[in-house]
């Protein structure tokens, strides 16, 4: 008789009850919600990373081609590089000098609440060029 109670009890502990299924369900949920939740913050920062890399190749074309010129011909003009509109405009810091100051027009980082991806964000760099 004894041993139909112990083989009764042994039977009924094999496995899992409903109630730790359930919570380990609930404990999966959480962390896949978790990893989607993160997932969508790094693509998003992997996109304004992108756009940043964007504006600095602007900016940096910019640079060297005004360094390339004689410095009399450093002046003002546009272009666009990539998605950007690039403008600048020189002037004059003393008798050897001058002050490029150069605006890119284009994606980028907004204002707001959160902040988010705005399509027409400027950004201003000064740039001095001295003469030869």
């Amino acid at each position: 008789m004894s041993d139909t109670i112990r083989t009764r009890a042994a039977v009924g502990r094999d496995g899992f009850s409903l109630v730790e299924v359930i919570i380990a369900i609930l404990i999966l949920a959480v962390g896949v919600l978790g990893l989607a939740g993160t997932t969508a913050h790094i693509t998003r920062q992997i996109t304004l990373a992108d756009l940043m890399t964007e504006r600095s190749v602007a900016f940096q074309t910019v640079i060297d081609r005004l360094q390339s010129l004689p410095y009399d011909d450093v002046g003002s003009g546009s272009d666009s590089v990539g998605v950007y509109v690039v403008r600048w405009a020189s002037t004059p810091d003393g008798p050897q000098t001058k002050i490029v100051r150069i605006v890119t027009l284009g994606p980028g980082l907004g204002s707001g609440t959160p902040p988010g991806l705005s399509p027409q964000v400027a950004d201003t760099f000064d740039f001095r060029v001295l003469r030869r």
